[in-house]
């Protein structure tokens, strides 16, 4: 198929904040209202987790937005065994799942969730995280995002919250040579954080030239959370 066939391909990033702001259905009804997309990454999502729903929250996600396809990814673990970390739901199957633990010094456990989306015009490789709040440890991360998504070929999605403003360094590794897609394609205002006092951009998603955005905002309507969700929406390359 020719990369027209990923025409209308839409992914949303946000970070829930284990959806204790309000409800995993307030979450899962803030992405609905604009629009149920193909690709949901988040962050800051529990699996049976010490704080918010105690169960398998993108799954319960999943399931409010009629996505049938789910896969968690644990950063840390509590003591009855919960898991805390970041997760993909998707449209179609999430294919060759992979799960990496990026360098720790100071701050909490952070990981990389990569998967490949079996979208019906081919593959498309997804990479999800959420990065240190600490300078170098972030930026050590960073660069490991980075490496990952210099591998292999065809469409590629970044998408996370990089706990850092545009480009900083931090940024500026994780991107490489990708497209920002907000600085692409984007409307509106583009802080994603936070929904109270809206005054840093932090959430990302990065593309390469297997797709193009072409539409991509910050929904400024949707206060599930602490951030706002960052939708966009792509073209064949």
């Amino acid at each position: 198929m020719s990369d027209a066939a990923f025409d209308g391909l839409e992914v949303v990033s946000y970070n829930i904040r284990l959806g204790v702001e309000s409800s995993l259905r307030a979450v899962a009804d803030a992405v609905r209202a604009g629009g149920v997309p193909d690709v949901l990454a988040l962050q800051e999502v529990g699996d049976r987790w010490n704080m918010g729903e105690r169960v398998d929250q993108a799954r319960a996600i999943a399931d409010h937005l009629g996505l049938a396809h789910s896969t968690f990814a644990g950063a840390l673990v509590d003591d009855a065994g919960g898991r805390y970390g970041i997760a993909l739901c998707a449209r179609w199957p999430l294919r060759d799942v992979r799960v990496e633990r990026l360098p720790r010094v100071d701050d909490e456990q952070r990981v990389m969730l990569r998967a490949i989306l079996a979208h019906p015009a081919g593959p498309v490789r997804l990479i999800n995280t959420h990065l240190s709040i600490h300078g170098g440890e972030r930026l050590a991360q960073a660069r490991i995002i980075g490496a990952a998504a210099a591998e292999g070929c065809g469409p590629l999605v970044v998408l996370g919250d990089l706990n850092d403003r545009p480009g900083t360094a931090t940024v500026e590794a994780a991107r490489g040579g990708l497209v920002d897609a907000f600085d692409a394609a984007g409307r509106g205002p583009a802080e994603t954080f936070s929904v109270i006092d809206p005054h840093r951009r932090i959430d990302y998603v990065f593309c390469n030239a297997g797709l193009r955005p072409l539409a991509a905002r910050v929904e400024r309507s949707a206060t599930a959370s602490d951030h706002f969700p960052l939708r966009v929406r792509f073209a064949g390359g």
